[in-house]
């Protein structure tokens, strides 16, 4: 998926719709020309199936998504000259946020940040690499999924006003969370995670 953030893609998606729309208004009158010949149930059939196709097919990827919280900072490296990014996966309760996640369920092979796709920095496969990753930020008892990548391969530029992280569960079900990234060194963020 070569998404910048999730408003991009929705507005990529509108476009599509758009398009994809005005083909199946286009179709109408054929549609209409075909009345005498299948009758009037079958040509409003045959309409609602063209609304479906052209107009909400394009949206069903996105439907399929859950959004999480996210909080992202980018740091120099001073002593590497490059960048990287820390990003937190924050848990969710259905009382706070109006359902429940639990970052822990996320399968650390499928994470990635920014339209470049890149993976975490750390092996995140080992589990006690992915423990020690589980830190309660937001202070709500269950543990957030705190991320470091490599920003000069994120392929995130100063123009993206939001960068996104997406990830899969164990139990197969997509999520991302998008956010704008705070590139102040003092910011909450990076003093809460003391950057390594």
């Amino acid at each position: 998926m070569e998404i910048k953030t999730r408003r991009s893609e929705k507005d990529s998606t509108l476009i599509r719709s758009a398009v994809l729309l005005s083909i199946g208004i286009l179709l109408v009158p054929v549609v209409i020309s075909l009345l005498p010949m299948f009758g009037l149930a079958a040509i409003v059939g045959a309409v609602i199936v063209l609304f479906m196709v052209f107009a909400i097919y394009p949206w069903i990827p996105l439907m399929g998504r859950q959004r999480v919280n996210v909080l992202i900072s980018a740091v120099t490296d001073n002593y590497l000259e490059s960048m990287r990014f820390s990003g937190v996966i924050l848990s969710a309760t259905k009382e706070r946020d109006g359902f429940d996640f639990d970052p822990a369920s996320i399968d650390p092979e499928s994470i990635w940040l920014g339209p470049d796709k890149t993976s975490p920095i750390d092996d995140l496969s080992d589990p006690k690499v992915y423990e020690r990753s589980l830190v309660d930020i937001n202070k709500d008892g269950v543990p957030d999924l705190v991320l470091y990548f490599d920003g000069d391969s994120a392929g995130v530029t100063a123009n993206d006003k939001e960068v996104c992280i997406w990830a899969v569960t164990r139990n197969r079900r997509a999520v991302f969370g998008c956010n704008k990234v705070d590139y102040d060194y003092e910011s909450g963020l990076n003093e809460l995670l003391e950057y390594r």
